[in-house]
Parts: C-alpha cells; structure tokens; sequence
C-alpha cells in the first residue's frame, strides 16, 4: 500500500481524485500529508440548559422528531427537537432536506455550533451519530484546506480509513540518533497524532516533527549543491592589487566601506580554482555595478572577459552606458547584447552586457571567466534553468548574482541554496534619505498643488515620477488607473508642466525614447506604471507619488522609491492609498517611517508572509505545510543534521525522498 493512488481508497473515484488533484492529492501518501490548519476541541460535552446560557457548544441528545417544512419563497427548512436529561431545543438547518434520511427520531447524536442570534433555536450544527470511536465531534476535530467538491468532513472520513494503514505507507528513515537528540517523534506516529489528536500536546509534537522534516529537506538541498559546487573547477584569477586600487582612485566618488568588503569577498573567491558562487544582496542605490565593474576588470587584468546579464533592455543599456564611461581608457571590449546578433571577437578581454538574448547565443567568449547576472528571479523559469547550465560543465566561470531586492536571511539561504552572500547596506555619502510621507486621500490635491509648484520654482531643473499599479481601469479592480489619471492630473494640476505617461504595454522602442527625453529633462513628470520598478536611473528625479500604494508590497514599494534620490539634491516620496484600514495604515506608516529596504521586507515577511511579498513560482520559495519557511534557528539546526547525514550516511536519497515535505 505504499504511496498507491488514492482511487484505492473506498468512495474515492476518478470525480473524486479529479478534485483531490487541485489539493496536490494524487496518492495514499499524499493525503495522509494532508495536513490540518486549524483544530476544534469538541470533546467537552455541556447540556442542552448550558447551551442555552453559553450560546455555542457541543450536546448529546436524543432526536425526539424531525421533519422538512417548505417556506413560501419555495425554501426548505429542516426542524428537529431533540432532548436530553436537562431539556429539550430546536434545531433549524437550512436547504439540507436530506438530513431526514441520516437523522431519525431516537437516535442519539451529538451537535455543535451556535445558537441563531435571532431566535433560540440551535442553527445549522454539525452533527455525527454516537458511536464507539467518533470521526468529527466529540474530539478534537482537525480541519483541512478543502477545494470545489471535498470538504474538511469528507476527507476526515478518508483519513480514518487510512488510519491502521499508516505504519505500511509512511517510512521513516531519519537515523535514531538524529530522532533522540533532538528529541523528535517517528514519523508514523507524528503523520497519526496531526489527524488524530487525543490532546493539543500531540499536535504540537507532530508539528515540532513534521516542522524539523521540512526544513531539513531544504537543508539537504543546500548541503548537496554546495557539495557539487567543489566538484567543479574554475579558472583562478588572482587579485592585480595595485591595479585595483589605481583604479579606484580615477573614480569620481569614494566607495562605501561595504562596497570595499564586497569586493575583497568577490576577488577572494575568483582567487580559487573553485567557482565562487556569491550573491551580492544591495540596497536600491547602493552602488553594485561598480562592484561588479571592478570584477570585471580584475578578470580583464588577467585576460579574461565577463558577461553581465540583466532582465530587460533598459536596464542593460544603463549597465553598458555607465560601465563603457567606466573602461573607456583601458584594454577591455565592451558590448552591448539585446538581440541574438553574435558577439564580435576581439583581441582584447571582452565586457559583454545583454539580456536573455545571451542564452542564445553559442558562442560567448571562450575565455569567459565571470558571469554575472542581476535580479536573475526576473528571468523565467526556462531562462534561469539556462543560466544554470553555463554552470553544469566541470570547468566553469566564476558566477555573482546581484539583487536589490532586500530578502531576510532566512529567505536569502533558501533562495540562493549554495550562495555565499556578500552585503551592501550603506549608500553613497553624498545621497540623502528619502523623505517619505504618508497622504490621506482627502489631501491628493493638496500633494499633487505643490509638487508643480516646487517644479517650476526649481525651474524645471527637479523631476517626478508618479505610478499606478494599473495600464487601464478594471471592472475586477478598484484602484487609480493609470491611463485616465494621467489625462485627468496632467490636464488639471499639472497643466503648466511637461507630463509624459510611460507602461508596459509600450514598444521598446516608445519606453527608450521617453525615458531619454525624460533623462534629458525634456520631461517634468513622467507618469508610469511598474515597469519602472527595476533599473531606471534618472539622477535629477527627486519627488515620487505611489497611487493606491495599498496594492503593492512593501517590498515593491521600496523598489519604486530606489528611482528617486540617486544624486545629491533631497529626495521626497508620496504614497497615497486609494483605499484605506487600519491595517493598510500600519504598513505604509511603516515604510514612510524606515528607509532600509532590509526593515520594510522583513516587516512586509513577518505581516503578510513570502507567497504575497515574493511570490513562490518566481523567486522558488518552497511551500511550507508546517514550519515557517522565516524559523531562521530551525534551519541552521537542520543544516548541521544534514552535514552530520552527508557524512555519515551513502542511503541519502532514501532518507530525503522519505522526510515529509
């Protein structure tokens, strides 16, 4: 019976298991995995005089009668009385003429729920009949994730049937010391206790089990591709020190002290003939392509070129303009990729900046000693497999992946599994904190009056940006559309400014040309969806307005306020929502109250949790069932039981593929 589909299992038939299928319930094991998300205890019976009193409760009684009565809006009405030593009441269920033929008069049942606020009738309980081992009441009642057509009493029903089953379809293979020492349950006996709890004491044991499988799962992961990573060799490219250091003195700014580690750690790693693998996890604004830029040029000092890669095309011709300014003076080729034409050879080491459209091309330099890609969760699922491949063979370039996406360092070592992580929190000196203001919708006018007055006071020398989360108005979605606002703000409040409207639903060709008349200050205000979310870098755009701010993350909302502020000049942002609770309230007065990107995601993870804030198909979070995927202890816990079981053990798929998860 081990793991077979669930169509073995009495009145589960293809209908049946079609429905299970939009659970992830394919097979006996699957179902068993099931797990409850909440529980009710039923198992403290009170009389019928207590419910009365108390208005909600379980009862034993007997069903004195019982009959359907049709109302005159054609509605049928299911009444019984039933009894017990202390009295009697009326139960009332509604549209549910078939309860006559599961309750007859003198049967004893127990029911719960609530007493009708309206009358003193017992409305609408659950019930089940007495009997020696109840399956819903009585008890603790689990209560599971239910889809179109199976609800939480069926598949408790189902569970039960599977109940003396469990030891033959669930194999515990974690070792016994591993189980002793941290004191964990089998698994068997954790899969029975989480169905069929006799107290909350067993849950909490079977969820302390099924919580530390998990996370050890992910850990294994993590220890195996670190593993496979020192299989691999890399070209070493020592640190050209002076070089290094000559260069930076050419900068016109100085680096922050973050930016220095960085790039210490980044050249420390290139210094192998093992392939460094490291995130480069930095605020918006806080300076990665130089750090980038400087290894780069550390692997041309060598002879060996890099390809950066980024998600879009603006993105990857700020990346090329700013790093061709960078090198202009030195022996490096730099190109720019954004269409499958081939790369031009060159004597000289090559600096390769692109999209996606790298991926596609064979020929990237033979002498490719570092790629570096950035935002790689932007790329599609098939794009970031296609990446990965430049990994797979046994002599690989070194690889640093660069984000601006603030992730929490749980989430950082699930993410980027075998990365290590290098961290740039400090900005430039001479960038001032953005200034964010929460705005009642009442004072819009009031916001938008002054942002064209201080315009056009500073004489068009400051730019703003304003966004809506959507292109066009949405019958399905109730928020500031993009489209009519901009007709509606640039023709009354911002009439005697330049405005310009930019989204995705553009050409290229259309975004690239208003973003560099908005770069040349041909524009005041551009008006723009979220495709400026990422890699548009206007550094005399100093004021922002979010629009029903409430529909983003704060993540996303500090991604938006990184495209403010990135000269000198004081940087002002305005989120205003549309629609407004003391919850939406209490997450925009956070984020107008913190400026560290690191601060709001790990507020927005903690309040709303990484599915809303990342998203899970994207960013390839895994879907925890038990353990909080933020449960940063449980998982440096569980990384040492895997190091412990990689080196203990050779059975390691065995004991992974049987872990729950």
């Amino acid at each position: 019976m081990h793991n077979e589909s669930v169509t073995t299992i009495p009145l589960i038939g293809p209908k049946q298991s079609k429905y299970l299928e939009n659970l992830d319930i394919f097979t006996t094991r699957d179902l068993l995995y099931h797990i409850p998300f909440k529980y009710k205890d039923t198992s403290e019976i009170i009389s019928i005089e207590e419910l009365k009193k108390e208005r909600e409760g379980t009862i034993l009684a007997e069903v004195s009668s019982i009959s359907n009565i049709w109302t005159r809006g054609r509605k049928i009405i299911t009444k019984a009385k039933v009894k017990d030593s202390s009295g009697e009441i009326n139960i009332v269920w509604f549209n549910q003429s078939f309860l006559t033929k599961n309750i007859k008069k003198g049967e004893t049942f127990l029911f719960e729920g609530k007493m009708s606020n309206k009358s003193n009738d017992f409305s609408n309980p659950a019930y089940e009949k007495l009997q020696e081992k109840q399956t819903h009441l009585g008890k603790i009642t689990p209560f599971y994730h239910e889809t179109a057509g199976i609800t939480s009493k069926w598949l408790r029903s189902r569970i039960t049937w599977l109940k003396d089953k469990i030891p033959k379809i669930v194999q515990d293979r974690l070792p016994q010391e591993v189980l002793e020492y941290h004191n964990l349950i089998p698994l068997e006996q954790a899969i029975e206790k989480i169905h069929f709890a006799q107290n909350f004491e067993d849950i909490e044991k079977a969820r302390k089990r099924l919580a530390f499988d998990e996370m050890l799962n992910i850990s294994l992961q993590i220890e195996r591709k670190k593993e496979e990573k020192l299989r691999k060799e890399a070209p070493k490219i020592s640190k050209k020190r002076k070089s290094i250091e000559d260069f930076k003195k050419t900068l016109p700014f100085e680096l922050t002290k973050d930016q220095e580690t960085a790039i210490e750690e980044i050249l420390e790693d290139m210094n192998f003939e093992k392939p460094m693998k490291r995130l480069l996890n930095g605020d918006v604004g806080s300076g990665k392509t130089i750090v980038a830029g400087i290894a780069a040029y550390n692997a041309s000092l060598s002879g060996y070129s890099t390809v950066i890669m980024v998600p879009t095309t603006i993105l990857a011709k700020q990346h090329y303009q700013t790093l061709e300014k960078l090198f202009q003076d030195k022996d490096i080729d730099v190109q720019l990729r954004i269409t499958k034409k081939e790369i031009k050879p060159s004597k000289k080491p090559q600096l390769i900046v692109g999209t996606h459209a790298l991926l596609y091309n064979t020929k990237l330099p033979e002498n490719t000693g570092l790629v570096v890609v950035d935002e790689q969760h932007r790329f599609g699922v098939e794009q970031r497999s296609q990446i990965s491949n430049l990994q797979n063979e046994k002599k690989v370039p070194h690889y640093l992946v660069m984000t601006a996406t603030p992730i929490p360092r749980t989430l950082t070592s699930v993410i980027f599994q075998d990365m290590d992580i290098s961290l740039i929190l400090n900005k430039p000196k001479d960038r001032l904190p953005t200034k964010t203001y929460l705005i009642n919708p009442q004072s819009r006018q009031k916001c938008y009056e002054s942002i064209a007055k201080k315009i056009q006071e500073t004489k068009n020398q400051e730019q703003a940006f304003v966004i809506f989360p959507l292109i066009e108005e949405s019958e399905k979605i109730d928020a500031k559309a993009a489209t009519m606002e901009y007709e509606k703000i640039s023709k009354t409040w911002f009439k005697d400014i330049k405005t310009e409207l930019l989204h995705g639903k553009m050409s290229e060709v259309e975004k690239n040309e208003i973003l560099k008349n908005f770069k040349e200050q041909k524009i005041d205000a551009l008006f723009a969806t979220s495709v400026v979310e990422v890699g548009v870098d206007i550094p005399e755009a100093t004021i922002m307005v979010i629009e029903s701010a409430e529909r983003f993350g704060l993540a996303q909302l500090h991604q938006f306020r990184g495209r403010i502020g990135r000269g000198s000049k004081q940087a002002y942002c305005f989120v205003i929502p549309h629609k407004t609770s003391n919850k939406i309230r209490e997450r925009l007065k956070y984020f107008s109250e913190n400026n560290s990107g690191f601060d709001v995601a790990e507020f927005d993870l903690q309040n709303r949790g990484p599915g809303e804030v990342y998203g899970y198909k994207q960013t390839g979070i895994p879907i925890l069932k038990v353990s909080e995927i933020t449960n940063y202890e449980l998982l440096e816990q569980t990384r040492e039981v895997a190091k412990y079981i990689l080196d203990t053990y050779s059975d390691i798929d065995e004991i992974q593929d049987n872990l729950f998860k």
